[in-house]
């Protein structure tokens, strides 16, 4: 009752001829279209609601009137049954084409993406090998005077031997 009361007063809105004007640029349908639809012969639209009463009768006919009919058809026609039970295995057939290949592909990004790149190159991996080049570097901080000097020593003859060979005038 509800639909038939707020769509019957607008329907030309909707689905009539003022349709262009309502939606103005959302949707583009010519005039012909709407003839079209209006042009339909009565028993093609009276079709849906004649179904739509069998099926209420039907329905109220199996499970008021006849309560044992819809187990013996059930068992009558298992495969017709569990097919229609199980919404034509539309959920099956949707986790199998789009879910599991989506899992999958975020698994990859995860593990290979977030784990590896981003844990092993990104901030993560930074201050990790950042810890590990501290643990070593503090085993060579033994406290001896001269193996700070021997330290600065290889430190300034490294430096003077990149100065020689990287300048333009150095050996070559």
């Amino acid at each position: 009752m509800g639909s038939i009361a707020a769509g019957f007063p607008f329907k030309e809105y909707f689905a009539g001829h003022h349709v262009e004007h309502f939606f103005r640029e959302s949707i583009k349908q010519s005039g012909a279209v709407i003839d079209a639809i209006h042009a339909v012969p009565l028993w093609i639209a009276l079709v849906p609601t004649v179904m739509m009463f069998a099926g209420w009768g039907l329905s109220a006919y199996f499970y008021l009137y006849r309560t044992d009919l819809p187990d013996s058809l059930a068992k009558q026609q298992d495969i017709l049954y569990r097919f229609l039970l199980n919404k034509w295995y539309f959920d099956e057939i949707y986790d199998f084409l789009f879910v599991r290949p989506v899992l999958w592909l975020g698994r990859v990004f995860w593990r290979g993406g977030d784990g590896y790149l981003i844990d092993g190159f990104g901030p993560d991996g930074v201050s990790a090998r950042v810890l590990d080049v501290t643990r070593n570097v503090v085993r060579l901080q033994s406290g001896y005077l001269y193996h700070y000097a021997f330290a600065m020593l290889i430190g300034a003859a490294a430096l003077i031997t990149w100065f020689m060979f990287s300048s333009p005038g150095g050996a070559h």
